[in-house]
């Protein structure tokens, strides 16, 4: 049996890279101290998502690049590779991004926000490209927030190309401003059940990474290939989450007996 110790975190919701960076560095240290050989971090931590009540002033590319340095260099010192979020300005506006680096600090890559929820089109705009990282053993990949749990066909493409772990940093809260009490519950909003969807219907596990709010309403969290609970953090808590996962499980089947050719519309 082929074993792997992972990592989910929920750090707090930051609007300044001065707020943000500590705890990302300090949630990435303690997953190291727990074993893990990946962690997660949630979608735009650095400096904080601007969907928050809060105002998120503007931040340069040097200054995220430097915040994200720090944090490669906490997952250097901690031998373990971090997934980190973050923004990129570009001239037709905010990028959200997810910035891959391995456990000696390198970076392996990035992975940009393909599908912006129409509520996020004043803050952020879509990236383009998908791709699938490999390190620490496990093939993976990264589908953040809205295109996780509205796009199934981003996490099918991700598995097709190889992922047996599918990690999704997000950023969802609560209308009414409660905190939930219990997983998939069925007056949650619906992210957690879509996230067992992606996990189900392509036989591979799910990580994901939320910020830890009063009103936080998705669960950080691991989902096994069958859809069942593996661990997860308390609502609204600060902390890192780890599991030991057998990848023999996460064996894409369902993903891999997708069949387009059979599937063409009729004239």
């Amino acid at each position: 049996m082929s074993t792997l110790r992972i990592a989910v975190a929920s750090t707090p919701l930051t609007a300044t890279l001065e707020e943000a960076v500590p705890p990302a560095i300090a949630a990435v240290e303690e997953a190291g101290r727990l074993g893990a050989r990946i962690v997660c971090l949630p979608e735009t931590g650095l400096p904080g998502h601007r969907m928050q009540p809060r105002p998120v002033p503007d931040v340069s590319s040097d200054a995220l690049d430097r915040a994200v340095r720090e944090v490669a260099d906490a997952a250097r010192r901690a031998h373990i590779v971090a997934i980190i979020g973050t923004e990129r300005p570009t001239p037709r506006g905010r990028e959200i991004l997810s910035v891959v680096v391995d456990a000696d600090g390198s970076t392996l890559g990035e992975q940009a926000k393909t599908q912006v929820d129409p509520s996020e089109e004043r803050q952020y705009v879509a990236g383009a490209g998908r791709r699938v990282f490999t390190a620490a053993g496990v093939t993976f990949g990264i589908a953040m927030c809205h295109e996780a749990f509205r796009y199934p066909e981003v996490t099918r493409s991700l598995v097709l190309a190889g992922a047996q772990i599918v990690f999704v940093p997000h950023y969802v809260t609560t209308k009414d401003g409660s905190l939930p009490v219990r997983w998939c519950d069925p007056s949650n909003p619906y992210n957690e059940k879509a996230l067992l969807c992606r996990a189900l219907e392509n036989t591979v596990y799910i990580a994901a990474s939320n910020v830890a709010t009063s009103d936080q309403g998705s669960a950080t969290c691991i989902i096994a290939p069958d859809g069942t609970l593996v661990t997860s953090l308390a609502y609204g808590r600060v902390g890192v989450a780890t599991a030991d996962l057998d990848l023999e499980r996460a064996s894409r089947l369902l993903a891999q007996r997708w069949a387009p050719e059979r599937n063409v519309w009729r004239q």
